[in-house]
């Protein structure tokens, strides 16, 4: 009777305190804390679990990737913020896995007729595993999207403006003689 009460606080103690945590995903070319320049949308493609060595994972955990949008709008002091979450199951035998079509928008209840000061706006992605209910650490980056800049105006060189000669404004003008018509100057002769 003793050994099979030891037996199970055992089994207790390796459960509560002794059991393994899961391994954070691990996200192909990129360590974490990184900055990481994107087009959006973009895709993020993880390294496989049994590749990491001492990886804790199950086939049936899921990988969550949450991507925060922290904003200002133009003429506003409240900072605004979004979030999308996007969930990939890993392949059951070799934990590879990949999150595709990340992008996010400010949220459609931002002030109407303005729009996002890209100068104090930050993007975050965060990537970690789930399962039971217990979570890994998390895996993160700061997104810099890559901007197409357009300018409206092309820039221009301004100097002084040259006024054609035809249009320039003729100081005390003489009279013009009228011009004779050469039928009447025929029919004299």
């Amino acid at each position: 009777m003793k050994k099979y009460i030891l037996y199970l606080i055992l089994m207790c103690l390796s459960y509560i305190s002794f059991a393994q945590n899961l391994t954070p995903p691990q996200v192909e070319g990129y360590l974490s804390a990184s900055t990481i320049k994107v087009n959006f949308p973009f895709n993020v493609k993880g390294i496989p679990f049994t590749q990491i060595s001492k990886s804790v994972w199950y086939p049936t955990s899921v990988i969550i990737a949450d991507l925060q949008m922290n904003y200002y709008m133009e003429g506003s002091n409240s900072k605004q913020i979004n979030t999308i979450r996007k969930h990939v199951v890993p392949d059951s035998k070799t934990g590879a896995w990949e999150i595709t079509g990340l992008s996010i928008e400010p949220s459609p209840n931002s002030i109407p007729n303005t729009s996002v000061d890209h100068n104090r706006t930050t993007y975050m992605l965060s990537i970690y595993q789930i399962h039971t209910g217990q979570k890994s650490a998390m895996w993160y980056a700061n997104i810099q999207p890559n901007y197409v800049q357009v300018h409206k105006i092309p820039d221009q060189k301004l100097g002084p403006k040259v006024v054609p000669i035809k249009d320039k404004v003729i100081l005390n003008p003489q009279p013009i003689p009228p011009k004779e018509i050469k039928r009447k100057l025929k029919s004299n002769l």
